[in-house]
Protein backbone atom coordinates (compact mmCIF):
# COMPACT_ATOMS: atom_id res chain seq x y z
CA UNK A 1 0.00 0.00 0.00
CA UNK A 2 1.35 3.42 -1.18
CA UNK A 3 1.82 5.83 1.62
CA UNK A 4 2.52 9.71 1.07
CA UNK A 5 5.78 11.24 2.51
CA UNK A 6 6.28 14.96 3.58
CA UNK A 7 9.57 16.59 2.56
CA UNK A 8 10.17 20.01 4.50
CA UNK A 9 11.93 22.35 2.94
CA UNK A 10 13.42 25.76 4.29
CA UNK A 11 14.22 27.69 0.98
CA UNK A 12 11.41 27.76 -1.97
CA UNK A 13 13.99 26.78 -5.01
CA UNK A 14 14.74 24.32 -3.35
CA UNK A 15 11.56 23.04 -2.80
CA UNK A 16 10.61 23.79 -6.44
CA UNK A 17 13.98 22.01 -7.78
CA UNK A 18 12.62 18.53 -6.03
CA UNK A 19 8.89 19.26 -7.18
CA UNK A 20 10.11 19.59 -11.31
CA UNK A 21 12.38 16.61 -10.32
CA UNK A 22 9.56 14.58 -8.50
CA UNK A 23 7.07 15.22 -11.24
CA UNK A 24 9.17 14.43 -13.86
CA UNK A 25 9.89 10.95 -12.06
CA UNK A 26 6.02 10.26 -12.59
CA UNK A 27 4.89 11.13 -9.10
CA UNK A 28 1.95 12.76 -7.93
CA UNK A 29 3.19 15.89 -5.92
CA UNK A 30 1.13 18.61 -3.85
CA UNK A 31 3.39 21.57 -2.64
CA UNK A 32 2.64 23.49 0.71
CA UNK A 33 3.44 26.92 1.65
CA UNK A 34 2.96 29.46 4.24
CA UNK A 35 3.03 32.02 1.66
CA UNK A 36 1.33 32.20 -1.81
CA UNK A 37 3.54 30.65 -4.96
CA UNK A 38 1.37 30.83 -7.52
CA UNK A 39 3.46 32.09 -10.52
CA UNK A 40 6.31 30.73 -8.71
CA UNK A 41 4.95 27.26 -9.05
CA UNK A 42 3.51 27.80 -12.48
CA UNK A 43 7.04 28.62 -13.55
CA UNK A 44 8.83 25.84 -12.20
CA UNK A 45 6.16 23.04 -13.46
CA UNK A 46 4.10 24.86 -16.23
CA UNK A 47 0.75 25.81 -16.16
CA UNK A 48 -2.20 23.68 -14.70
CA UNK A 49 -5.41 22.84 -17.29
CA UNK A 50 -8.33 24.30 -15.95
CA UNK A 51 -11.33 22.93 -17.71
CA UNK A 52 -13.88 25.48 -15.77
CA UNK A 53 -14.08 28.08 -18.22
CA UNK A 54 -15.24 25.48 -21.06
CA UNK A 55 -18.01 24.15 -18.14
CA UNK A 56 -18.86 27.78 -17.57
CA UNK A 57 -19.04 28.32 -21.24
CA UNK A 58 -21.75 25.25 -21.42
CA UNK A 59 -23.84 26.51 -18.37
CA UNK A 60 -24.34 29.74 -20.33
CA UNK A 61 -25.14 28.17 -23.54
CA UNK A 62 -27.68 26.18 -21.69
CA UNK A 63 -28.60 28.89 -20.04
CA UNK A 64 -29.43 30.87 -23.43
CA UNK A 65 -31.16 27.89 -24.50
CA UNK A 66 -33.34 27.49 -21.51
CA UNK A 67 -34.35 31.39 -21.69
CA UNK A 68 -35.51 30.88 -25.42
CA UNK A 69 -37.31 28.08 -24.58
CA UNK A 70 -39.33 28.95 -21.48
CA UNK A 71 -40.03 32.83 -23.01
CA UNK A 72 -40.85 31.41 -26.87
CA UNK A 73 -42.90 28.44 -25.22
CA UNK A 74 -44.80 30.02 -22.12
CA UNK A 75 -45.93 32.93 -25.13
CA UNK A 76 -46.98 29.88 -27.09
CA UNK A 77 -48.89 27.74 -24.55
CA UNK A 78 -50.12 30.93 -23.36
CA UNK A 79 -51.73 33.16 -26.49
CA UNK A 80 -53.06 36.71 -25.50
CA UNK A 81 -53.64 38.49 -28.52
CA UNK A 82 -53.09 42.24 -27.90
CA UNK A 83 -54.43 44.82 -30.30
CA UNK A 84 -52.04 43.68 -33.09
CA UNK A 85 -48.65 43.46 -31.33
CA UNK A 86 -46.74 40.34 -32.15
CA UNK A 87 -47.19 37.00 -29.73
CA UNK A 88 -43.63 36.19 -30.04
CA UNK A 89 -42.23 39.80 -29.18
CA UNK A 90 -37.88 39.60 -29.38
CA UNK A 91 -37.32 42.27 -26.49
CA UNK A 92 -38.78 40.31 -23.69
CA UNK A 93 -37.03 37.02 -25.35
CA UNK A 94 -33.92 38.51 -25.53
CA UNK A 95 -34.08 40.01 -21.60
CA UNK A 96 -34.76 36.82 -20.30
CA UNK A 97 -32.17 34.79 -22.59
CA UNK A 98 -29.76 37.15 -21.67
CA UNK A 99 -30.90 36.60 -17.84
CA UNK A 100 -30.84 32.90 -17.91
CA UNK A 101 -27.53 32.64 -19.76
CA UNK A 102 -25.90 34.85 -16.90
CA UNK A 103 -27.72 32.58 -14.28
CA UNK A 104 -26.85 29.42 -15.73
CA UNK A 105 -22.99 30.09 -16.35
CA UNK A 106 -22.39 31.78 -12.56
CA UNK A 107 -24.41 28.32 -11.27
CA UNK A 108 -22.29 26.04 -13.47
CA UNK A 109 -18.85 27.23 -12.43
CA UNK A 110 -19.64 27.56 -8.94
CA UNK A 111 -20.69 23.60 -9.37
CA UNK A 112 -17.55 23.23 -11.07
CA UNK A 113 -15.67 24.97 -8.61
CA UNK A 114 -16.67 22.81 -5.75
CA UNK A 115 -16.55 20.21 -7.42
CA UNK A 116 -12.68 20.41 -8.85
CA UNK A 117 -11.68 21.63 -5.48
CA UNK A 118 -13.26 18.63 -3.90
CA UNK A 119 -15.42 20.32 -1.36
CA UNK A 120 -17.22 19.90 0.90
CA UNK A 121 -14.50 17.01 1.65
CA UNK A 122 -15.13 15.29 5.15
CA UNK A 123 -11.91 12.30 4.68
CA UNK A 124 -8.79 13.29 7.10
CA UNK A 125 -6.09 15.49 4.76
CA UNK A 126 -2.36 15.50 5.82
CA UNK A 127 -1.28 18.39 8.11
CA UNK A 128 1.36 19.25 9.95
CA UNK A 129 1.89 22.43 11.63
CA UNK A 130 5.73 23.31 10.28
CA UNK A 131 4.48 24.28 7.03
CA UNK A 132 2.32 27.27 8.24
CA UNK A 133 4.69 28.41 10.07
CA UNK A 134 8.25 28.88 8.34
CA UNK A 135 8.57 25.67 6.07
CA UNK A 136 7.86 24.53 2.81
CA UNK A 137 6.00 21.43 2.13
CA UNK A 138 6.17 19.17 -1.09
CA UNK A 139 4.03 16.21 -0.37
CA UNK A 140 4.69 13.06 -2.59
CA UNK A 141 2.21 10.96 -3.32
CA UNK A 142 2.19 7.13 -5.10
CA UNK A 143 5.40 6.13 -3.24
CA UNK A 144 5.66 2.30 -3.30
CA UNK A 145 6.76 0.76 -0.22
CA UNK A 146 10.07 -0.53 -1.85
CA UNK A 147 10.67 2.87 -3.31
CA UNK A 148 10.50 4.83 -0.02
CA UNK A 149 14.14 4.81 0.54
CA UNK A 150 14.64 6.18 -2.88
CA UNK A 151 12.12 9.24 -2.74
CA UNK A 152 13.47 10.21 0.81
CA UNK A 153 17.15 10.39 -0.71
CA UNK A 154 15.87 12.39 -3.46
CA UNK A 155 14.09 14.66 -1.05
CA UNK A 156 16.93 14.98 1.00
CA UNK A 157 19.53 15.12 -2.05
CA UNK A 158 17.62 18.91 -2.75
CA UNK A 159 17.69 20.27 0.65
CA UNK A 160 14.94 18.90 2.62
CA UNK A 161 15.52 19.48 6.50
CA UNK A 162 12.77 16.67 7.17
CA UNK A 163 11.41 14.13 5.54
CA UNK A 164 7.99 12.26 7.28
CA UNK A 165 5.75 9.48 6.02
CA UNK A 166 2.11 10.09 6.41
CA UNK A 167 -0.70 7.78 7.95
Amino acid sequence: MSRPMLGLFEYVDDLLEAAQDMKNAGYCITIFSPIPLGHEIEHALGEKKNPLKWLTLLGAIGGLFFGLLLTLGTAAMYVLPRGGRPIFSITPTLLMSYETTILLGVVATLGAFLLFARLPFFGKRPYDEEVNIDSFGLMVEGVAPDSEAEVERMLEQFGAKEVKTLE
